[in-house]
């Protein structure tokens, strides 16, 4: 069994909650919700993946 990694859930539950805020400002109709929820989805989606590659890379 692997070793459950915080840092990788916070990322991907930011991400989510990005996600998230994407769908409650098409639903607001709000453009300023939707650009920072996208911004912010980029983020923490793309850090999730850079993160994992640098463990593949360290562990191999």
């Amino acid at each position: 069994m692997k070793k459950f990694d915080w840092r990788f859930f916070i990322c991907a539950v930011l991400g989510i909650t990005g996600l998230i805020g994407i769908g409650i400002g098409l639903a607001e109709g709000s453009m300023l919700i939707i650009i920072a929820a996208i911004i912010f989805t980029i983020i923490f989606v793309g850090l999730g993946f850079a993160l994992k590659r640098k463990y593949i890379n360290t562990t191999q």
